[in-house]
C-alpha cells in the first residue's frame, strides 16, 4: 500500500499544479481530484483488505459473493463520482477522472518503467 500512497500523492501534486494552470473552475477542479483520489485509495485498501480476507474464507461462493458485491459497490462510487463532476463541466470531470483512475495510471507507468528498465522496483514479487 505504502508503494501505491507514495507514487498517487506525487500524481496528485502534478495533477493540482495542472488543475491550477487551467483557466475555469480551479476549485471545484482541485475539490474534485481531491476527493476522487481519496475515494480511489480508499477502494484500493477495501479491495486489498477483502481480498486477504477471502483467502482464508473455505467457502468459494461466499468469496465470490464478497468480490461481486466489492466490484458493484465500486462501480457505484464511480459512477456518482462521475455524475457530480459532470454537473461542473468537462474540467472538472477530467480531474474527477484522472482522480478515479489515478491507482491504474501508477500501475500502468510501473509497468511500462520495469519493462524497459529504467525502474527495478519488483513490484508484484517476493524479492529475498
Amino acid at each position: 500500500m505504502k508503494f501505491f500512497v507514495k507514487r498517487v500523492s506525487v500524481l496528485y501534486i502534478v495533477a493540482l499544479i495542472i488543475c491550477s494552470v487551467i483557466k475555469g473552475q480551479r476549485l471545484a477542479m482541485a475539490l474534485a481530484l481531491t476527493i476522487s483520489v481519496l475515494l480511489a485509495l480508499l477502494r484500493f485498501a477495501v479491495l486489498e483488505s477483502v481480498l486477504k480476507h477471502s483467502i482464508s474464507i473455505a467457502s468459494k461462493k461466499q468469496a465470490i459473493f464478497i468480490s461481486l458485491v466489492i466490484y458493484l459497490l465500486n462501480l457505484v462510487i464511480i459512477g456518482i463520482t462521475v455524475v457530480l463532476a459532470m454537473q461542473f463541466g468537462i474540467d472538472v470531470l477530467l480531474a474527477a477522472l484522472a482522480g478515479t483512475l489515478s491507482i491504474l495510471i501508477i500501475v500502468m507507468i510501473n509497468a511500462v518503467t520495469e519493462a524497459f528498465g529504467i525502474t527495478k522496483n519488483h513490484y508484484g514479487q517476493k524479492v529475498k
